[in-house]
C-alpha cells in the first residue's frame, strides 16, 4: 500500500477518533498547538497496528492474546448446580438485536434450582407472556446486577411478593421494583426454578450481568465462569459489499460472497482470480464459534480486518447498550440476515449506526480501490477463550469504472440525520431523525391485491431497509367504509416469513395511521372479529384439580386485555405467549374449594370483546 494512502487512512482514523469526543473536548483541542494535537493523534491511533516500520518493513501479524478489562473473576458463582454448557453466547446475532447474555442449557428440562450468583437484593421482577417471561433482577454491592430469564417459578418469598403486586394491579404481566429491604438474598440462595417461559425456544436459563447504574449489559464470560472451549472459530464465507452507487465488484453493483477454505490460521477464499473492485467497498464475514461438547453455533467475540497490513476495522463483544442494540440490523447485511439469520458481520459502519462495539476504524471500515494493484487482506477472528482463526485473500483494484445503470426513480431524498416527511393522496410518512442508518432515496410502489386487504398493497421503500425507531405511516382511508374506520388497522406483509402482521392504527381525518418499526409491504384491513376462548382442561366439575387452562387467540389486532374473575373477583391467570395457553392455578390462600362462577373477558386492540362464563366445581 502506498505510504500516502497509509497516511490518509491514519488521518481518517484520527478524524473519526476526534469526532467521538464530546463537543467541548473538540473545541479545546482547537486551542492547542499543532504539535500537541499531532502527539494526541499518535496516541489515539496507537492501538491500530502500524502497517510499516520506519525501515519500511511490514509488521508481524502474529496474533497476540487480547487483554480484557479487569472484571471481578471470583464474585459470581454459577447460577445453576450443573456445569455451564451454552446454547447461546453474548453478542450473537438475533432478530433485531445482539444477544445480551448467555443461554445456559438445563439438560432439556425445566425445574432446575436457580441460585443467586452473588449476595444482594431483588431489585426487579418482570413477568410477561413474551420476551424473558418470568425474569428476576438481583442488584449486588459491587456495582453489577444479574438477570435470570425464562424462569418457571420464583422462590416462595419472591412469589408471594409478586402475587401481592399482581392482585393489587389486577394484572398478570407486571414490572415491579422492590426496595433493598424487601427481598435481600445471599450468594447461593435458591431464588427460582429454571423454565421455558416467554419467547424461549426450549428449556434453558438466560443469564446476564449488567452495570447497575447504566444498565448496559456485559459479557458474562468476562467474569471468570468456567466454560470449556478449545475450538477455534469457524469462517464460512467472505462478502464484498458496494458502498456507493459508483462501486463495481467484478463488473456488477451487487454484493459478492466467496466460500472460505482451509482451517485455523491458514484459510483462504475459493476463487480462481482475485475479485476486481472499483470504488468504495465494505467487507463482511460469516463466522461463528463452537464450544467443547456442544453442537450449537455461537457468536464471535473479536473480529479484525487488515488491508495491506493496516488495521481498518475491529469489533469486540464486551458490552452492549439496550438503547442502540437494534442497530444490529445496520451491523449485518440486513437482507441476508432477514432471509437466513446467518451470523454475518459487516466490517464497516453505516453513518447512522450508533453501536459502540467498534475500534480501530479507518474511514468507518470502508476501503477505496482504484489503483490497478493487488491488495492483501487478512481477517482474524477470536473467541473469548483466545482460540483464533485467520483468512487471507487478495483483491485487485481497477481504475476502470463500470457502466452506470439507469437512475432509480425516487420521490424524495431522506437524510438520516434529519426529520423526513413525504405525502401524496394515498400515503403519508414521517421518519424522525436518526431512524434511518443511511440516506434513502424514498419511493413507494403500488403492488397487487392482498387477501382481505382494502387497497392495493403498497411497497414502502423496501423490506430490506432497516430502521432504528418507530415512524409514522398513514394510508388513505377512502376505501374503508365509514362505519368501520375505527376498526381498521395497518397490516404489514413479511415476504421472508410469508406472514401478515397488524401494526395497529387509528383513524384521523380520513387516514389510518400507525407506527411501524419496519419498512416494506403495507395494506389496510378491518378487524371486527372478537378474540377466541377455547377450554382445554377447564370443566364444569374438577374436584381436587390443581389448575385449569384455556387456549386464547385473536385473529388480527391482538389481545389487549385479559380479565379473569371467580365469583366476581379478579383472579390470577398465567399466559404462555408461545402457545396462547392461559392457566389458573389453585391458590389456597386466595381461593376455596367448592362451587364457583367463572368469567373470562378478552378485549382486542380494536375493542372487539369475547366473554366466557361457566359455573364450575373444584
Amino acid at each position: 500500500m502506498d505510504i500516502r494512502n497509509v497516511l490518509a487512512m491514519k488521518l481518517n482514523y484520527l478524524i473519526d477518533s476526534l469526532k467521538a469526543l464530546p463537543k467541548k473536548a473538540r473545541v479545546a483541542l482547537l486551542l492547542l498547538p499543532f504539535g500537541t494535537v499531532a502527539t494526541l493523534g499518535a496516541l489515539l491511533s496507537s492501538n491500530s497496528p502500524n502497517p510499516e516500520t520506519t525501515e519500511g518493513q511490514k509488521v508481524d501479524l502474529a496474533m497476540d492474546t487480547l487483554k480484557m478489562d479487569d472484571y471481578p473473576k471470583d464474585f459470581f458463582r454459577n447460577p445453576l448446580d450443573i456445569p455451564i454448557n451454552l446454547s447461546g453466547n453474548f453478542g450473537e446475532l438475533r432478530t433485531n438485536h445482539f444477544h445480551a447474555g448467555i443461554d445456559i442449557k438445563t439438560n432439556q428440562q425445566e425445574g432446575l434450582k436457580v441460585y443467586a450468583a452473588g449476595e444482594g437484593y431483588v431489585s426487579r421482577i418482570k413477568v410477561s407472556g413474551v420476551g424473558y417471561g418470568y425474569a428476576l433482577y438481583i442488584t449486588h454491592p459491587n456495582g453489577f446486577t444479574t438477570v435470570y430469564g425464562h424462569l418457571q417459578r420464583y422462590s416462595a418469598k419472591i412469589d408471594e411478593y409478586l402475587k401481592k403486586e399482581q392482585y393489587k394491579q389486577e394484572l398478570f404481566a407486571v414490572d415491579v421494583f422492590p426496595s433493598p429491604q424487601d427481598l435481600p438474598v445471599t450468594k447461593g440462595e435458591v431464588v427460582a426454578l429454571s423454565g421455558n417461559t416467554g419467547g424461549s425456544g426450549g428449556p434453558h436459563l438466560h443469564f446476564e450481568i449488567r452495570e447497575t447504574v447504566t444498565e448496559k449489559t456485559l459479557n458474562p464470560l468476562l467474569f471468570g465462569f468456567d466454560v470449556k472451549d478449545n475450538i477455534a472459530p469457524s469462517i464460512n464465507s467472505i462478502w464484498l459489499v458496494p458502498m456507493s452507487d459508483s462501486t463495481w465488484i467484478n463488473g456488477a453493483q451487487l454484493p459478492v460472497s466467496y466460500p472460505a477454505v482451509g482451517s485455523g490460521a491458514n484459510m483462504g477464499i475459493k476463487t480462481t482470480a482475485a475479485p476486481v473492485i472499483y470504488g468504495d467497498v465494505g467487507f463482511a464475514i460469516h463466522t461463528s464459534d463452537m464450544l467443547n461438547g456442544n453442537a450449537n453455533r455461537c457468536g464471535i467475540y473479536r473480529i479484525e480486518l487488515f488491508v495491506d497490513g493496516l488495521q481498518v476495522y475491529g469489533q469486540r463483544m464486551n458490552r452492549l447498550d439496550f438503547t442502540t442494540n437494534r442497530a444490529m440490523n445496520a451491523h449485518t447485511i440486513y437482507e441476508r440476515f432477514k432471509k437466513d439469520r446467518s451470523q454475518l458481520h459487516g466490517s464497516y459502519r453505516l453513518p447512522g449506526n450508533p453501536l459502540d462495539i467498534y475500534d480501530n476504524l479507518v474511514n468507518d471500515g470502508i476501503v477505496t480501490f482504484k489503483d490497478d494493484q493487488e491488495h492483501d487482506l487478512i481477517y482474524r477472528v477470536e473467541d473469548i477463550n483466545g482460540n483464533k482463526s485467520m483468512v487471507k485473500f487478495k483483491v485487485k483494484g481497477t481504475p476502470k469504472k463500470g457502466k452506470l445503470p439507469p437512475a432509480k426513480s425516487v420521490m424524495a431524498h431522506f437524510d438520516w440525520e434529519k426529520d423526513n416527511e413525504f405525502a401524496d393522496d394515498r400515503l403519508k410518512i414521517s421518519i424522525p431523525a436518526y431512524t434511518l442508518y443511511e440516506d434513502l432515496g424514498f419511493a413507494y410502489q403500488e403492488k397487487g391485491k392482498m387477501e382481505g386487504g382494502l387497497i392495493n398493497t403498497l411497497l414502502v421503500a423496501s423490506p430490506y431497509e432497516p430502521v432504528h425507531n418507530k415512524y409514522t405511516l398513514c394510508l388513505k382511508a377512502d376505501k374503508v367504509p365509514v362505519k368501520y374506520r375505527d376498526k381498521a388497522v395497518v397490516v404489514r406483509y413479511d415476504p421472508d416469513k410469508d406472514k401478515t402482521t397488524s401494526e395497529g392504527g387509528s383513524h384521523k381525518d380520513g387516514w389510518i395511521c400507525a407506527e411501524p418499526s419496519y419498512l416494506g409491504y403495507f395494506n389496510l384491513k378491518i378487524d371486527t372479529v372478537a378474540p377466541s376462548i377455547t377450554p382445554t382442561t377447564f370443566k364444569a366439575s374438577m374436584p381436587g384439580a390443581s389448575s385449569f387452562s384455556f387456549k386464547v387467540s385473536d385473529w388480527l389486532s391482538g389481545i389487549d386485555q385479559i380479565i379473569p374473575k371467580i365469583d366476581g373477583k379478579w383472579v390470577l391467570m398465567e399466559l404462555d405467549g408461545k402457545s396462547g395457553r392461559l392457566t389458573c392455578y389453585y391458590d389456597k390462600t386466595r381461593m376455596t374449594r367448592g362451587s364457583h362462577e367463572f368469567e373470562l373477558t378478552l378485549i382486542d386492540f380494536k375493542g372487539n370483546t369475547k366473554v366466557y362464563k361457566s359455573r364450575f366445581t373444584w
